[in-house]
């Protein structure tokens, strides 16, 4: 069985939105590794974050044309990870110790993604209508939540839990059952489609009213479930959830949200108000559940056939810290 970090770290995981990086250098962090971001001439650099010198913190620098100054000594780093320039001793050739393990990066969905293994064991994921303008796009604050990237996942594709943990945003009580679903398995991830009588709160004069929206759910391996929501009478808008992976117990969720573009003027804010809600239930449940690493079983688990997306979903990771194909025979 490979190390958590080991078995992730060939993956691509998104470390900051792009829109965060400007002419400053940023922290990051992924998979325990300390990590600094700077913007060059050609794209976007990234090594790890502490000057090989004394220790200091890179993001504290400042860029130059030159690649990354340490702000401690003026230590300067290029794109490869290597020191360029040893201020006290400029006529001296500089120590071969003088790196910082650098790492590849790439810009897609307005977001910074960042591989800590020489090659990347999969593409990003392909989400083409939020690069052909056909929809529009709106994202949610950053999520630091005290559990792993796998557990927010499997919250996301969790069918039973809808009634119970979101009452009062969209979660219908009065529907409990779950009816009988199938899963896709594919060697990039897994995918479902149900429909479910959401229930719309009461809004101003307006009783609650249930809609009987389609959810089509479509996940990338490791960490990036996206889900579209088609009510029967509205826009189908999709949210896309790409839990990045701190440590084994904590992760970061980079979420937005996509959707047509006449509901422009009025989408975007009552987007975040609702989601944000709805994003805090799924929270305060999820930091409560224990393991908060992500099982590598199904002991000490009772399970249901509504539970079979978020089973096969954990079966697919389970698969990738063995080593083994995804679409293999299922672990056990």
């Amino acid at each position: 069985m490979r190390s958590y970090v080991d078995a992730f770290s060939p993956y691509w995981h998104p470390v900051a939105f792009s829109h965060e990086l400007t002419g400053a250098p940023l922290a990051a962090h992924l998979l325990e590794t300390d990590l600094v971001l700077w913007r060059t001439g050609t794209g976007v650099a990234v090594t790890h974050r502490r000057c090989s010198h004394r220790g200091a913190d890179l993001s504290l620098g400042r860029v130059t044309p030159d690649g990354l100054r340490c702000g401690f000594h003026g230590w300067t780093y290029g794109v490869d990870g290597r020191c360029v320039r040893v201020p006290s001793q400029p006529g001296a050739p500089i120590p071969a110790g003088a790196r910082v393990s650098a790492f590849r990066a790439t810009e897609r969905y307005g977001l910074i993604w960042v591989c800590l293994a020489p090659e990347a064991a999969a593409p990003l994921p392909e989400w083409p209508e939020l690069e052909d303008g056909s929809m529009a796009t709106v994202p949610l604050p950053l999520l630091d939540w005290n559990v792993s990237a796998g557990r927010m996942i499997e919250v996301v594709l969790d069918v039973a839990h809808l009634s119970w943990v979101h009452e009062g945003t969209f979660g219908n009580p009065e529907q409990q059952e779950v009816p009988p679903y199938e899963v896709e398995r594919r060697p990039t991830g897994v995918g479902a489609r149900i429909v479910y009588p959401a229930l719309a709160p009461a809004m101003d004069d307006m009783p609650p009213r249930v809609d009987r929206t389609t959810l089509t759910y479509d996940v990338t391996f490791p960490f990036a479930a996206k889900l579209a929501f088609k009510p029967t009478l509205f826009y189908v808008h999709t949210v896309y959830a790409i839990a990045s992976p701190l440590s084994e117990e904590k992760m970061r969720c980079f979420y937005f949200a996509s959707y047509h573009p006449r509901l422009r003027n009025h989408f975007p804010d009552m987007f975040v108000k609702s989601e944000l809600a709805i994003l805090e239930q799924d929270r305060r449940v999820l930091e409560g559940v224990r393991p908060r690493a992500h099982p590598l079983d199904f002991a000490g688990e009772v399970h249901t056939p509504a539970d079979r997306l978020p089973i096969e979903y954990r079966r697919g990771i389970i698969a990738l810290r063995l080593g083994r194909p995804v679409d293999g025979p299922a672990p056990e």
